[in-house]
């Protein structure tokens, strides 16, 4: 009897253990799945299909270049406007125009110019299909824009510029946003005949992995650009970075982030950056939609 009354003990002991285990897991394991449902703010802050509001301003700065001695700069000023979803077909939408102020070479040994570049535009509408909460898959598709707005020849292209752009984000990973932007672009005008006519596509790849404490590891920065005329250029680099978000309410927070940029491969271009810093202070305006 003693012997079984131990067994019992020992019995209901371990399953008392095996409860305390367990439970705790299951609540945790709950909780998880609820969240992973969900995008935290920082996978919003890095992902081109958000409907996040933002001002943007970030300095990339270059103080090697292949072809010259001279050390550039770009100040990039850029606003995402989240629209709510409106029309026929019940769309989000997000406007994102870009204006630069650029430091630019002269020449070979000629030292430099300042002065306002060509702006760009583009107006993507968010797709309702597939559902993007079952699939964690997000695309949107709207048209670009390129503005000849730079104040001299080499700050520019000179040209008038319409396409397509399309970009696409995956959250199906956990605390991983692997996503990309596509930007085509192709000239029908322009402010000069010495101009040459321009046909290009940009693809940025987006890749980011949150870390604890609204920090987050970047790979985000390095735009891939073919021009498909003979003999234009291509170029192909990569980045990486460190960012991390401050948080002062419900409404707003600050996205900062410190990125190098290396020029993996270039083709048919005498002058382009071979090693670019880049620094980033977004604001987020997480309840701001119009």
């Amino acid at each position: 009897m003693e012997t079984r009354s131990r067994l019992a003990h020992a019995s209901m002991g371990a399953g008392l253990l095996v409860l305390l285990l367990v439970w705790p897991a299951r609540c945790l394991a709950a909780q998880s799945a609820l969240a992973d449902g969900e995008e935290s703010l920082t996978e919003k802050a890095n992902d081109p299909t958000a409907t996040l509001t933002q001002v943007q301003v970030k300095d990339e700065y270059t103080p090697a270049e292949y072809g010259t001695n001279a050390q550039l700069n770009t100040l990039i000023l850029r606003g995402i406007l989240a629209v709510r979803p409106h029309g026929p077909l019940n769309l989000e939408q997000i406007i994102r125009p870009t204006f630069q102020i650029e430091t630019k070479p002269l020449g070979k040994g000629a030292g430099t110019r300042t002065g306002f570049g060509d702006t760009q535009l583009f107006d993507l509408f968010i797709m309702p299909w597939p559902d993007s909460r079952e699939t964690r898959f997000r695309w949107g598709i709207g048209p670009y824009f390129v503005f000849p707005t730079a104040s001299w020849h080499g700050a520019g292209q000179g040209a008038w510029q319409l396409g397509p752009a399309w970009a696409f984000a995956y959250h199906g990973l956990p605390h991983l946003v692997i996503s990309a932007l596509f930007q085509q672009a192709t000239s029908f005008a322009y402010t000069s005949s010495k101009r040459s006519p321009v046909s290009s596509l940009t693809f940025q790849p987006l890749i980011t992995y949150e870390l604890p404490d609204d920090w987050y590891l970047a790979f985000n920065e390095a735009t891939w650009t073919w021009n498909f005329r003979h003999n234009t250029s291509t170029s192909i680099p990569f980045s990486a970075g460190l960012g991390k978000l401050f948080r002062f309410s419900d409404a707003a927070a600050l996205k900062t982030q410190l990125s190098g940029e290396w020029m993996l491969y270039r083709q048919f271009d005498p002058q382009e950056e071979q090693f670019t810093l880049k620094f980033e202070v977004t604001l987020l305006l997480p309840k701001l939609q119009v």
